[in-house]
């Protein structure tokens, strides 16, 4: 566990009367760090189709064609309705291609779709499956894949004990190393990382073809807490 300390000037120079906050008294600054890891019980995947036609309309039909491929696929490998979000949906465009040297208006010479959905996959021993499933099924692009808990307040409030109780561990040690009295704490902030941090995957899009289910290693997840405290400290008697 990386831990950072931050001093203050303070904590080594009690008897400044610009340090000081009263006559006999200063303050001491610290920040410590909690980590936990577990193994992930939920993956985020994204996976889509990408068509294109003379048409508009006809890339739109084709690639909605697909794409109720991609979704009977995702809910046959037990994903819920519910854990399924379209993430982008896109018409674009193809233009012709641009010669260099060569003064031409640019046309367009048909049209691009690209609809994409994000899936929570609870099952993660399906994981492997549910992506050649997705290949096999019409999917032309799938995204990294990423881990997490579903239970992240949990692992956030063990970070926080281990957090605190590196914090207090720190101060009592420089309290007794600088000979000083540790106070009560003046101020206490939590600096919030965001949750889990996920360990990314990646698929190959020819694993279906290949035997066996794509493989895929979920690792651990890690969840960080970062608190900082203000302790007041007087001389030791």
């Amino acid at each position: 566990m990386k831990l950072v300390s931050l001093i203050g000037l303070c904590a080594l120079a009690l008897t400044s009367p610009a340090c000081a906050e009263q006559s006999d008294g200063g303050k001491l600054y610290l920040q410590a760090v909690g980590e936990v890891s577990g193994t992930p019980d939920l993956a985020n995947i994204g996976a889509g189709v990408v068509s294109e036609s003379n048409t508009a309309m006809a890339a739109l039909a084709s690639n909605r064609k697909q794409m109720n491929g991609v979704f009977a696929a995702l809910k046959s490998a037990g994903v819920k309705e519910r854990d399924i979000q379209t993430s982008g949906l896109n018409v674009n465009p193809i233009y012709s291609p641009y010669k260099q040297g060569v003064r031409q208006e640019q046309r367009i010479t048909g049209y691009r779709v690209s609809n994409q959905v994000s899936a929570v996959v609870r099952d993660l021993g399906g994981l492997g499956p549910a992506i050649d499933a997705l290949v096999s099924s019409g999917a032309n692009t799938i995204g990294g894949i990423s881990f997490g808990l579903s239970n992240a307040k949990s692992a956030k409030d063990k970070a926080r004990k281990k957090a605190i109780a590196e914090l207090l561990a720190k101060a009592n040690l420089y309290a007794q190393s600088a000979h000083v009295r540790l106070g009560p704490i003046q101020e206490l902030r939590e600096q919030s990382t965001g949750g889990p941090v996920p360990r990314m995957a990646y698929a190959r899009m020819d694993s279906a073809a290949s035997n066996g289910p794509t493989p895929i290693a979920a690792g651990q997840v890690s969840t960080r807490i970062t608190v900082s405290a203000t302790f007041a400290i007087t001389p030791a008697q």
